[in-house]
């Protein structure tokens, strides 16, 4: 194979778990309470999936590996070696499947040790190639002091970042309550950088809705899910003065696409400076969109208008992320796709968005 890049490296990829890895483990304490297969629902027979809150459609997500004949790959580190090699791609970053829905579950006890699980399993898989494998723990942030425990046990099992939820769940307080101010502080100190992922919120996944009246729902809520990061990132960590308080804390936008940064960074800036003496906004330490630019990064897989707006974010802060192995995620012809979705930058600025600062940041 022809590498149009050297060392390339995959910021958003994901891992497979079993779907009975939460039932061994979790099932005799929990009981169905614990997330679980199930044989029918809703008067379907066939193999689904209970998260804590949805039922999936189990074997949606991961069609594409199927396609490959790499279904192996999300869960069998060897598999998903050999699939690297056969891509020219030099390592991944590895996020949960599953467990991302599993962090919307209504049963926070639950959660909290379903996180736990699936954090172990992870660090086992990645422990196959540390060089080529970056495992991403997940931490549900219903309970601060636990959070904090757990942020330094992942830390210590070799994880790279750590997803937390979109926005807190139910009845917990907004991420810029000082509540949470000892697992910001204890982040920045340790350097482990801090994950956003699409699904962590609370906008259901409509790829599993199942009712005629879910389903008619299901434009609004797909273009909520895909925008849900934007509330969070305006009123909790810029206007909310969390990244003014945590200066070194480094914050991941993952899977959400790029191209409407540069829109909502203008959007940012009216609010501060032709708003905010009647907003009643405080007076951040910057200009609001250079949070975007500076102190927060990007993740893209394939957004078409993608290059356009990288040289309004800034090409430090952008790295793209394959998705491997879900529905839409670039497989074994990620070097051609690359070549031609970025090749209006330069050499110098592609090798950077595709490996160069994911590295960086998350020290592989």
């Amino acid at each position: 194979m022809a590498l149009n890049f050297e060392r390339l490296i995959s910021a958003d990829s994901h891992v497979m778990e079993p779907p009975d890895l939460w039932s061994k483990a979790l099932g005799q304490r929990y009981g169905d309470r614990a997330p679980h297969l199930m044989d029918s629902y809703l008067g379907q027979k066939g193999q689904f999936f209970f998260t804590g809150r949805q039922v999936l459609k189990f074997g949606q997500s991961d069609q594409e590996a199927q396609k490959l004949g790499l279904q192996e790959a999300g869960y069998v580190p060897e598999v998903r070696v050999e699939f690297q090699e056969r891509a020219g791609v030099a390592a991944e970053v590895m996020n949960a499947t599953f467990m991302l829905l599993i962090m919307q579950g209504r049963y926070y006890g639950v959660v909290r040790a379903a996180a736990r699980v699936f954090n172990d399993w992870l660090a086992e898989f990645c422990s196959y190639d540390p060089k080529r494998l970056a495992g991403v723990a997940m931490i549900p942030m219903d309970d601060v002091e636990w959070a904090v425990e757990e942020l330094d046990r992942v830390a210590k099992l070799g994880h790279k970042s750590a997803i937390i939820h979109l926005i807190p769940p139910e009845g917990a307080p907004p991420y810029r309550d000082p509540i949470y101010d000892p697992f910001w502080a204890r982040a920045e100190e340790i350097g482990m950088p801090i994950t956003l992922h699409i699904i962590t919120g609370r906008v259901p996944d409509p790829l599993h809705f199942h009712t005629k009246e879910e389903q008619e729902e299901t434009p609004a809520m797909q273009i909520a899910l895909m925008y849900e990061v934007m509330g969070v990132l305006a009123n909790e960590f810029i206007f909310g003065q969390i990244l003014d308080r945590f200066p070194r804390l480094k914050l991941i936008c993952s899977e959400f696409e790029i191209s409407w940064i540069p829109t909502f960074m203008w959007r940012l800036d009216q609010m501060q400076e032709d708003f905010g003496h009647r907003l009643d906004l405080p007076k951040l330490e910057m200009k609001a969109s250079e949070y975007m630019r500076h102190r927060i990064w990007h993740g893209i897989i394939d957004d078409p208008f993608g290059a356009e707006a990288i040289p309004h974010i800034g090409v430090e802060h952008v790295m793209w992320g394959s998705d491997f192995p879900h529905v839409r995620s670039i497989g074994l012809d990620a070097q051609t796709r690359l070549a031609a979705m970025f090749e209006s930058l330069s050499a110098d600025d592609a090798k950077k968005v595709t490996g160069g600062t994911v590295a960086s940041v998350f020290g592989i």
